[in-house]
């Protein structure tokens, strides 16, 4: 077994998982700890996931997207109407 090999002393999980299903599923990946007394639930402080920080990091880059756009587009305006001044 791999917590004895690997001197494994106590397996944590937060109570704000991705996905839950594993308590009501045949295949508990946790089965072992808890039958050997090792498993502790923690509260989870905050309820973020994998999937609320890609949510956040993919509207983030939109609005980055956005936003250098409209940068672009007033500094592409900007050298079209100027005008140079020839120095002789």
């Amino acid at each position: 077994m791999q917590i004895t090999t690997f001197n494994i002393s106590l397996v944590v999980h937060g109570t704000i998982a991705e996905n839950m299903d594993y308590t009501e599923d045949d295949s508990n990946p946790y089965a072992a700890p808890i039958a050997m007394g090792i498993y502790h639930k923690l509260d989870s402080p905050l309820d973020i996931t994998t999937s609320t920080i890609i949510r956040r990091i993919v509207s983030n880059h939109e609005a980055y997207q956005k936003r250098n756009e409209k940068k672009e587009a007033s500094e592409k305006k900007y050298y079209d109407s100027k005008s140079f001044v020839n120095g002789e």
